[in-house]
Order: structure tokens, then C-alpha cells, then sequence
């Protein structure tokens, strides 16, 4: 008799842990905190023209401004979580003169022109005509840019000064500014 209730017990006994689940669940609640976040990475940040020669200053097409490298476009790169638009702008509205010359040193931002050389940012190039001459307003360079990281576009400049100006170095700010929409 003992046995069987033995027998008997065993079998309850694994007929009760038989039913037990085979797992169980938590819910554990996360939360994300994100903000808008926009920034762009200019590649180089100084460029120059040399006008030295008669030809420099005859050309129609003015001259070229290049990095240090002799690159003659300036490469952007925009990260950003949502759709973006870029402008361009002078930072003054004239050159800043140094040098020993005298006479008319009084340059207008106007002489520099900008033109969006390459757009990959999946937006439209905003820009009215191929060269456009800077100016203090800010001007639409891209509008509509895609929202993502790394987003790649250039800019060429180039200064068309004539003969107006004396010798000496002249230099003005530009500024591009990428804003979310």
C-alpha cells in the first residue's frame, strides 16, 4: 500500500509540475528623449583668389577662389534629423581691407560670387542663376534637404574686383546656415 501511494504521489507530483508555465513576462516602459538636432561640417574654411597678373583681372569670369589644397569647391556635409534648408550670406557688407595702399580699398560684397557646385542632400538647388553675387541678405541656397546624417554639398566662389581697388588683402566672412524645418 505504501508503495502504491508512493506511485500515486509521484504521479501528482508530476502532473503539478508538468503545468507550471515554461516562462513568464515583465514589461519594462522605455523612454526616448530626442531633440532636433542640426549641424554642418564645412571641410575647409579658408579660401583665396590671387589676382597678380593683367590676365587675372581681364578674365570675364573673374577667378576662382581655392583652399589651400588648390581645391576650387568647398565641400559641406549637413546632419540632421529632419528636412533642412540652407542659406549663404556676407557676414558684412564690405571687404575688410590690410595694406599700405591708398586710393579706393572700399570693397562691396557684391565683387564675391557663390555658386552650389554639387547637392546631395536630396533637396533643391535654390539659387536664382549659376553665379550669384553675395550678398548681406540671406539668400536660399538649398531648399527642401533630406533629413539624415552626412548629407554632401560644395560651393565655388569666385571675385570678379575690376579695376577699381588698390593692392592689398581683402577679406570678408561668409556665412552658410542650415536650418531644420
Amino acid at each position: 500500500m505504501k508503495r502504491f501511494l508512493f506511485a500515486f504521489m509521484a504521479a501528482v507530483s508530476f502532473t503539478v509540475a508538468s503545468a507550471q508555465p515554461a516562462s513568464d513576462a515583465s514589461v519594462i516602459l522605455t523612454k526616448l528623449d530626442l531633440e532636433n538636432v542640426i549641424f554642418m561640417i564645412p571641410q575647409v574654411d579658408f579660401l583665396e583668389a590671387d589676382f597678380n597678373d593683367a590676365g587675372d583681372y581681364l578674365s570675364p569670369t573673374g577667378v576662382l577662389l581655392e583652399d589651400l589644397f588648390g581645391n576650387q569647391t568647398s565641400p559641406f556635409l549637413v546632419f540632421s534629423n529632419r528636412n533642412f534648408n540652407v542659406a549663404i550670406r556676407a557676414a558684412t557688407s564690405q571687404f575688410i581691407y590690410t595694406g599700405s595702399g591708398t586710393g579706393n580699398n572700399v570693397m562691396p560684397c557684391s565683387v564675391l560670387q557663390y555658386n552650389l557646385a554639387s547637392n546631395g542632400t536630396g533637396g533643391t538647388n535654390a539659387t536664382p542663376a549659376t553665379w550669384n553675387p553675395i550678398s548681406t541678405s540671406s539668400a536660399p541656397l538649398i531648399t527642401g534637404g533630406v533629413y539624415g546624417a552626412a548629407k554632401p554639398f560644395s560651393v565655388r566662389m569666385r571675385a570678379l574686383p575690376g579695376w577699381s581697388y588698390t593692392g592689398g588683402d581683402y577679406r570678408l566672412g561668409v556665412i552658410l546656415t542650415a536650418t531644420q524645418l
